[in-house]
């Protein structure tokens, strides 16, 4: 027969086991020596004697996990007490379908894959805390393919997905989001590619880039790509780098961030259906940009082409505008296209110039200078909608250029702008407009009543 105390004691212990039980949800780490499937394990690497929580490297294996659960903790300051969440290695396979992987501390990362092994990942969330550490890692010639799910990290160069050593990858509808400084939400680099289709990728770091490429090579569709950071440009491509941008949208509203920040020999080929790119664009070193927007996209940001770099833009259809001004040194080139019905609203120096029958030109408040060659078609519309003042502007300067298709002529140029009249004259080479009416103060302050009061309709209606 038990005494009160040997009873007490008694639950004491059942207790402390029971709680000790509901602790430790997680089983140590797994290491996988032959080819498994499992549905709702899940596994830690407390146990400290291996590299992850998820182990398998062993040639020809393949992991096949069906809502797991990883969570790992890097054990020590150096590279080799790495506590990733998975580690593929030596031509092994993962497949992994509704995952929930966390990873904390220095070099972690939620999943590496490397040595010619391969990844192919369904839903999968992972969350990555601690620096020097990426969501999902692909070297020495390994394989992506990552549909749907989510990615998060929030410290010092914590990348969302980091392709590197001639590995390739698809990422396909994926949430990309990244928090720390340098904490880039995809890099390519070392002749690794990477196809990106849908999904978005947001990055809020100092020097966080929404898409880094160094010796990468990249096919980005359907994104969308954000950046709120210093320095956070939307897509940098350095050390001969190629990109094709086709039907994506792109923010930078950091300070010094630019939506395309091209350098060092690299090529960009952009393709834009209805998007929108705020930033600026800037190629440096012998590289080049190929844009082509149409479709009502709307490009704001200032255009800088230097040392060597060549920029070429084409708008096509009503709504497609490029808002900004151009820049380049006299070893570089810009030139742009404007088709009927796009706009281009700038002021600066372009090489070449077309303007179809049609197309809009934006007084920017400046002469815009053509150096080389300018094509100009009937019906050229000059928006002054900015203009308040009267008086003579220069709008056009092409006196050392050469004429495309003939000669030029005030005809071919008309007016637009609410309230603004005035005559154009060509002479040597330059269009000026004469302003002989703009709108007066309070004609401004009833459009502004009217844009407000249609507002509000369309607000109750």
């Amino acid at each position: 027969m038990k005494t009160p105390i040997l009873k007490t004691l008694t639950r004491i212990l059942t207790l402390c086991a029971l709680s000790a039980s509901a602790l430790n949800v997680f089983a140590t780490s797994k290491v996988v020596t032959s080819s498994t499937t499992e549905t709702g394990a899940s596994y830690d690497d407390s146990d400290t004697t291996t590299q992850a929580a998820l182990n398998v490297t062993t040639n020809g294996v393949t992991y096949t996990g069906t809502n797991i659960t990883l969570s790992a903790t890097n054990h020590g300051l150096d590279e080799d007490a790495i506590g990733n969440g998975a580690y593929i290695d030596n031509g092994a396979s993962l497949s992994l379908t509704g995952a929930l992987i966390s990873t904390s501390g220095t070099y972690g990362h939620g999943i590496l894959i490397t040595n010619a092994s391969s990844g192919t990942l369904n839903n999968v969330n992972i969350t990555k805390t601690g620096y020097i550490g990426h969501g999902v890692y692909v070297i020495k010639d390994s394989s992506l393919l990552l549909t749907g799910g989510t990615i998060s990290t929030s410290d010092f160069v914590a990348v969302g997905v980091h392709l590197k050593t001639r590995s390739s990858g698809t990422v396909n509808n994926v949430t990309i989001k990244t928090e720390g400084e340098n904490g880039h939400g995809v890099t390519v680099s070392s002749s690794a590619t990477l196809l990106l289709t849908g999904g978005s990728i947001t990055t809020s770091g100092t020097s966080a880039y929404g898409v880094m490429l160094s010796q990468g090579n990249v096919i980005v569709n359907n994104m969308t790509i954000e950046t709120t950071g210093n320095l956070g440009h939307g897509v940098q491509i350095a050390a001969n780098s190629t990109l094709l941008l086709t039907d994506s949208d792109i923010s930078t509203t950091g300070s010094n961030a630019n939506a395309l920040n091209i350098i060092t020999s690299s090529t960009v080929t952009a393709n834009l259906n209805n998007n929108t790119v705020t930033g600026n664009i800037l190629a440096s070193g012998t590289s080049t940009i190929t844009l082509s927007a149409v479709n009502g996209t709307v490009i704001t940001g200032n255009v800088t082409s230097t040392t060597g770099a060549t920029i070429g833009i084409t708008l096509t259809g009503a709504g497609t505008k490029l808002v900004g001004n151009v820049t380049r040194d006299a070893t570089s080139e810009i030139n742009v296209t404007v088709g009927a019905n796009a706009l281009f609203h700038g002021a600066g120096t372009l090489d070449n110039l077309t303007l179809a029958s049609g197309a809009i030109l934006g007084y920017a408040d400046d002469v815009l200078l053509v150096t080389d060659s300018i094509t100009i078609g009937d019906n050229i519309i000059i928006d002054f909608s900015s203009l308040t003042d009267l008086g003579n502007y220069q709008v056009l300067d092409w006196s050392d250029a050469t004429i495309t298709g003939g000669t030029v002529s005030a005809d071919q140029f008309t007016i637009a702008g609410d309230g603004v009249e005035g005559t154009f004259n060509v002479d040597n080479g330059k269009l000026v407009f004469n302003a002989t009416a703009v709108p007066e103060p309070s004609t401004w302050f009833l459009i502004g009543l009217g844009l407000g009061a249609l507002a509000l309709i369309r607000r109750r209606i």
